[in-house]
Parts: C-alpha cells; sequence; structure tokens
C-alpha cells in the first residue's frame, strides 16, 4: 500500500507556457472529471492515500470538496507566492476553512528567495523576504494553535532562516514535513534533529546532490511525494500524477538497499505517526 505524501488534487491551472509540444499524455485540468481519474487511477496502483495540498487561496472554496473524498490526507495554507497579498485577509480565509473542518497540516508554507526574484532590486527583495518570513511565522502559530504538523517548502536559498524560524517558532512542538528539499545537504541534521521529515520526490531520484539527502536520512524520517501535478517526467515527458509515487517509491527503495515492501510500510507508518490518521 502507497502513499503520495504531498499531492495538489485541487490545483491552479497549469500555465499554458509549461506545455510545449513534447509533453505526451493527459493535460492536468482542475475539474472533478480529472481529478477523480487522477485519484483513482492512483488507487488502481495501490495507491491508497494521497496527502492532498491547497495552498493558493484562490483554490480554498475547493477545500470543502477535498475533505468529502475518501483516504485524502487534507492539508490547506497558504503559499510564499502569496506573500506580497493582503495577509491579514488571506489568513482569515485560511481560519474561517479550518473552523468548517480542521485539517491534518498547515501547508504548504515556507520560504524562497529563488523564484521570481530575478528581476527585483534589493529594496524589492528585501521587502519580498520580509513578507515571507511574516506569512510563515504566522502560519506556524495557527498549527501550534490547532495542534497539527506544518508542510514547509523548504531550500531555494533559505535554509539558515527556515532553520532559524523553526527554532524561534518552536516549531518541533508541532513537527512536520520539509517538502521537496532542493538544497545541500548542510543543514538536514539540524532539521532531523528538531524532528522534522524530508519528503521526496521524482528529482531527488535523478540528480545526484539530491540523492545524498536521501543517502544521510534514516528510513523513520523519510516521505515520498509526487507534488503533482506542476511537474514533469522526463521519459516519456509527461505531467506527474500520484500514482507515480509507486515509481518515486520503488526507486529511493533500491537506492537506501531495502525490499520495496519493507519500504513502503515504512512510509505509511511515518505518515501516519506524523499526520495523524
Amino acid at each position: 500500500m502507497y502513499i503520495d505524501c504531498h499531492a495538489h488534487l485541487f490545483f491552479s491551472s497549469i500555465p499554458a507556457e509549461a506545455i510545449d509540444e513534447d509533453i505526451t499524455g493527459v493535460i492536468p485540468i482542475p475539474n472533478m472529471d480529472f481529478i477523480g481519474k487522477m485519484i483513482s487511477n492512483a488507487k488502481e496502483k495501490s495507491v491508497n492515500y494521497i496527502i492532498g495540498v491547497i495552498s493558493n487561496p484562490n483554490d480554498f472554496p475547493r477545500y470543502q470538496e477535498q475533505v468529502e473524498l475518501e483516504n485524502i490526507i487534507h492539508v490547506i495554507g497558504i503559499s510564499r507566492g502569496n506573500a506580497l497579498e493582503d495577509q491579514p485577509h488571506m489568513i482569515s480565509l485560511l481560519e474561517k476553512e479550518i473552523e468548517r473542518k480542521v485539517p491534518h497540516g498547515i501547508g504548504e508554507i515556507g520560504l524562497d528567495y529563488a523564484y521570481g526574484f530575478d528581476n527585483l532590486n534589493e529594496h524589492e527583495k528585501n521587502t519580498m523576504k520580509k513578507k515571507q518570513q511574516e506569512l510563515f511565522v504566522r502560519q506556524i502559530q495557527i498549527a501550534k494553535e490547532i495542534d497539527v504538523p506544518i508542510v514547509v517548502h523548504a531550500g531555494y536559498g533559505t535554509d539558515k532562516d527556515i532553520v532559524k524560524i523553526l527554532k524561534q517558532e518552536q516549531a518541533q512542538d508541532v513537527g512536520g514535513q520539509i517538502h521537496g528539499y532542493m538544497s545541500n545537504e548542510g543543514l538536514v541534521s539540524e532539521l532531523l534533529d528538531i524532528g522534522f521529515y524530508f519528503s521526496f520526490g521524482y528529482l531527488h531520484t535523478k540528480e545526484e546532490e539530491l540523492k545524498r539527502i536521501i543517502e544521510i536520512t534514516p528510513l523513520e524520517r523519510i516521505l515520498t511525494e509526487t507534488d503533482s501535478p506542476y511537474h514533469l517526467l522526463e521519459s516519456p515527458k509527461r505531467f506527474i500524477l500520484p500514482e507515480d509515487v509507486v515509481l518515486i517509491t520503488d526507486k529511493i527503495a533500491i537506492f537506501k538497499e531495502i525490499k520495496p515492501e519493507v519500504f513502503t510500510n515504512q512510509i505509511m507508518r511515518n505518515a501516519r505517526e506524523l499526520f495523524r490518521f
């Protein structure tokens, strides 16, 4: 039995520029027909649970649709990409959804000092960083108020600030998932020491520097994910879907030199321990 520990089932539309002639297979469309097919195809491949992440406030109205689905673990939060928007208003929207149904986690939240920074001057960069940090801190506080873990977008030039804020806010009290960590191994031990899990996806099975992070992460702290449907498989070039967590999990099991069924069971135990389902 597999679990995809991070997928965006109710997602915003894929940007047109991300779709080119080389892509095969279906193009993800954020309607219930596609979402239902995505879930059923995953179940046919023994992906019995999916952690569904809604992190764009524009998609919050769909949270209530997600909570009606079986075997979906619910995570909701505000992405760092929305940091320059009206934060009090977004937090109010988040709290209203939490009142309707307490999620299994708050996320994905965090920091990213790479994407969208290229054309900013120094003042604009500092403003963006400050706004991201404020949003990150507030959502850690919300997670602690309702006693659920956090799902953290980390790496991308943010390592030291991520660790500093997690420690400052005592985020270890609720724990969390370091999602799709795309950075060097320097601060991995610090994040492990404060009780966080590392969640690995397709790119971690391809790039040598990222494989090193898998190597130093103990089995009892590993989760596997697709971050679907925003990423692409290389060959054939198509959008990654929750069913592809089987491929990802099995490849990591080989890399860790452990039987796939043993590794799969360990991932499920880790996910249940963190997200309490």
